[in-house]
């Protein structure tokens, strides 16, 4: 069997409702569709081709029980403008912008309202998702591949 790309990523919610209009009206998803099933609401946002996909009614999200959960990462093209934005609309930021280690850029962590944290990355050309000739600059990470 060989996968042929991503399907989704599931991100189970406090309130798909709120995991629906952070995703869409902070970060820019677009809202592919929003159903219910078994009186549970559940929506597929879209991003680049990935959706993702959020469901009402977890029991267990950071919220709640204070976990510190990355789950997911988005690039943006202009990360301090980025953290700007988003802390003026209310985001709680985890994690001021620094400079990244595993690539070129920088990257800074907020939090979504179940709060898991979401990781937000500037790449610094050439470095990108289809670039492989990363060398890291920190004398404590080796690339191994």
């Amino acid at each position: 069997m060989q996968a042929k790309a991503f399907s989704h990523i599931y991100l189970p919610s406090r309130s798909a409702e709120e995991s629906i209009a952070f995703y869409t009206e902070r970060l820019g998803f677009r809202l592919l569709r929003k159903y219910t099933m078994g009186g549970r609401v559940s929506a597929y946002c879209e991003l680049g081709g990935v959706l993702l996909e959020v469901t009402d009614g977890a029991q267990n999200t950071p919220d709640q029980d204070g976990r510190s959960e990355p789950r997911i990462g988005v690039q943006v093209d202009d990360i301090a403008e980025a953290i700007a934005e988003l802390r003026a609309a209310g985001v709680h930021v985890e994690r001021e912008p620094w400079t990244a280690r595993t690539f070129w850029g920088i990257q800074a962590m907020i939090k979504d309202p179940s709060g898991y944290i979401v990781s937000l990355r500037e790449w610094q050309e050439p470095d990108g998702p289809y670039f492989d000739g990363w060398q890291p600059v920190h004398d404590d990470v080796e690339r191994l591949a």
